[in-house]
């Protein structure tokens, strides 16, 4: 599956679907030069993380902006992993492709109980009882040199407070 066609929803989707995990991805200006991080990139790491798990949507995609401990311009995306379940399934007796909503196979009339996935309807009242809450979530930020920044803002306090003390 292709990067770019993996689905991105805000809300609950219109279809069945097999949990995989949670996502957070962050995107962050390091310098003030950046431009602001977007929902088009903060939606690419998101694709690109569900792509790494076998999903094929994000559904219930919630982001926020504002300011990070290392950035003045950051982006923060949370979302649900999910693989779409398909609406088809082999019939027991001649493996014929049904619907799962078929009460008998056209093929060979047999009477049909369709197999119970483990599958969150859209109309399930609350995902995080299908996924486990003390699952962590994915994580993933692209700021890597923000913590390169930190340690060097610690090493020029701490040599600015010895000069300092030197001094005095």
């Amino acid at each position: 599956m292709q990067v770019e066609s993996i689905e991105i929803h805000t809300g609950k989707p219109d279809f069945a679907f097999q949990p995989l995990r949670r996502l957070e991805a962050k995107c962050e200006a390091t310098h003030a030069f950046m431009p602001a991080p977007t929902m088009d990139t903060v939606n690419a790491k998101l694709r690109e993380m569900a792509a790494g798990l076998g999903a094929n949507a994000v559904i219930e995609v919630q982001y926020q902006s504002g300011m990070s401990m290392t950035s003045w311009k950051s982006m923060k995306a949370t979302g649900l992993a999910v693989r779409r379940v398909s609406d088809d399934y082999p019939c027991p007796n001649c493996a014929e492709a049904i619907k799962r909503a078929a009460k008998q196979c056209r093929f060979c009339n047999m009477a049909l109980t369709p197999p119970q996935a483990q599958v969150a309807t859209p109309r399930a009242p609350s995902i995080s009882r299908i996924v486990p809450s003390s699952s962590e979530p994915l994580r993933s930020n692209d700021n890597s040199a923000a913590s390169a920044v930190m340690i060097a803002i610690v090493i020029a306090v701490a040599l600015l407070t010895l000069i300092g003390i030197l001094a005095s």
